[in-house]
């Protein structure tokens, strides 16, 4: 195993740990088209001189890189881990410039690996892959989440859970909608802090609170106002960002998951709350249609304050909501725990480059 990637904390440990040899390579997100020919230039020529016979591209530019290198170097085979559809939220020629980067990329490629159904189906009529190299990991995603050790709600103490709650002053009485995530417009910020008023001008006697566990991004940007409210108003918790290590002790002081993400590839933090038996309100959008069972482990919602609040509100019945958490941790279990999607992985390689 070899790993390429820009250098950040962690990733050499994680390299040596796992027995791969980690070369570091600085990768921009924007296009830079003398450093994105010369890092190509270099991944070819370490694929040459390694032998690589299997090269799996992740995230646009690894993607970008991977496919257009591994190609000219003679890659047996090539493979788009494909995480999500950046296109689904554009218009116009942006949106075919970036169509026509990853045509490009799946031409160059083998064998193409969707995260989710929904992302199979996107790429399929936005013209990017042909259907016969398409491929899935069991149910989708890419790794899955750690389900029996690090996202389970039996391995948080109740130390730890009230320990949070009385850091951020919840009570018992409080109902708390969490989100987790990059604070950005497609993950539909905006509209969820819109559907909190709304709670609020309707249930003025229930003490509903928003935990919020993310950053603000420049690129794709909430609003000010948005910004604002989050941490000036009475009703929002906002912690920032929270060290993975610990992110599952949060999941404990909420009472459903919201995502109201205009697109998605596979959301890994649906996977997380729902391990951790949290009912889920998500989006119809890409990714998130594949996260849940519907009327089971969580609801859809359209990415509107009133059918945000609604959904939130479905789950004031207590009992519904365990109901419903209980559901959504077992249909984890059973087809996303970390463990079953690498066999699921290795079932796949050994698969693809035995049938040579």
């Amino acid at each position: 195993m070899h790993l390429i990637s820009t250098p950040m904390s962690g990733v050499a440990e994680f390299a040596e740990g796992e027995g791969a040899s980690y070369y570091p390579l600085e990768i921009p997100r924007a296009i830079k088209p003398v450093q994105d020919l010369k890092n190509m230039w270099t991944i070819y020529r370490y694929i040459r001189r390694h032998k690589i016979d299997v090269v799996i591209g992740h995230q646009s530019k690894g993607v970008l890189y991977g496919m257009i290198a591994g190609w000219l170097a003679g890659a047996r085979y090539r493979i788009v881990l494909a995480h999500g559809v950046l296109e689904d939220t554009m218009t116009g020629l942006k949106q075919k410039i970036f169509a026509t980067e990853n045509r490009i990329c799946s031409m160059c490629a083998t064998h193409v690996l969707c995260v989710s159904p929904s992302v199979m189906k996107s790429r399929v009529n936005l013209g990017i892959d042909k259907p016969r190299k398409q491929h899935i990991l069991g149910k989708g995603t890419a790794n899955g989440v750690q389900a029996l050790t690090k996202f389970n709600p039996q391995n948080v103490p109740a130390s730890v859970t009230e320990e949070i709650r009385s850091k951020y002053r919840l009570t018992t009485d409080d109902f708390v909608v969490g989100f987790c995530g990059r604070l950005v417009h497609d993950k539909g910020i905006e509209e969820l802090t819109d559907a909190i008023r709304l709670l609020h001008e309707r249930y003025p006697d229930k003490s509903v609170k928003l935990f919020v566990i993310g950053d603000p991004e420049k690129r794709d940007a909430i609003p000010e106002a948005t910004i604002r409210f989050l941490k000036e108003s009475q009703h929002v918790i906002f912690t920032g960002k929270v060290d993975y290590s610990e992110i599952q002790n949060y999941y404990t002081v909420m009472d459903v998951f919201v995502l109201p993400s205009y697109r998605e590839g596979f959301p890994t933090v649906v996977l997380e709350a729902s391990a951790m038996e949290l009912p889920v309100v998500v989006s119809r959008a890409t990714g998130c249609i594949d996260s849940i069972v519907e009327n089971e482990t969580g609801v859809y919602c359209d990415i509107t304050p009133e059918s945000i609040a609604n959904a939130i509100a479905s789950f004031f019945d207590r009992e519904k909501a365990r109901r419903f958490g209980k559901a959504a941790r077992a249909f984890v279990v059973e087809n996303f725990e970390h463990s079953i999607v690498r066999e699921h992985m290795l079932d796949f390689l050994n698969k693809i480059t035995s049938a040579r």
